[in-house]
């Protein structure tokens, strides 16, 4: 009989130890598992950030481009738009109504005539009066009645 007990013992502690290496074998799997999960995310981080500063580049790179042909645009222009004659201006209104252009004209004439009228003054204006006010206005001093 203690054959089969020692038979028994043995099987438990067996059992006991296989649970627990097949427990550490299953977390060094699932740890492995887990390493192989990361390496690939942080591989795929790394393409991911070398596409955008690729096209970050790429970009800056026609942005630099667009603004140096900006640049000759304006100087090749600024040049022509220099040498050339000032526009004389239209005196006649084409995208009014005739009536209504005429009526301008007048109307410009005769805001001119009133220009030039010199207006005469006889008097001199209040703002200049000989007296000070307002502000600046003086009271006469107050006599003590004696006491």
């Amino acid at each position: 009989m203690s054959s089969i007990l020692w038979l028994i013992a043995g099987l438990v502690i067996g059992a006991v130890a296989a649970r627990l290496f097949s427990i550490r074998q299953f977390n060094q799997n699932k740890l492995q598992v887990e390493l192989e999960e990361s390496k690939t995310q942080l591989q795929n981080y790394r393409t991911e950030v070398s596409d955008h500063l690729e096209t970050t580049q790429r970009l800056m790179s026609q942005l630099q481009d667009n603004y140096e042909q900006i640049v000759r645009h304006m100087a090749s222009t600024k040049m022509t738009l220099v040498d050339k004659a000032p526009v004389q201006r239209a005196t006649n209104l084409n995208y009014l109504s005739t009536d209504t252009a005429e009526h301008i004209r007048k109307s410009l004439g005769q805001i001119d005539e009133r220009r030039r009228k010199q207006v005469s003054h006889s008097q001199q204006p209040l703002d200049y009066a000989g007296h000070s006010s307002g502000l600046m206005k003086t009271f006469p001093t107050e006599k003590n009645s004696g006491a």
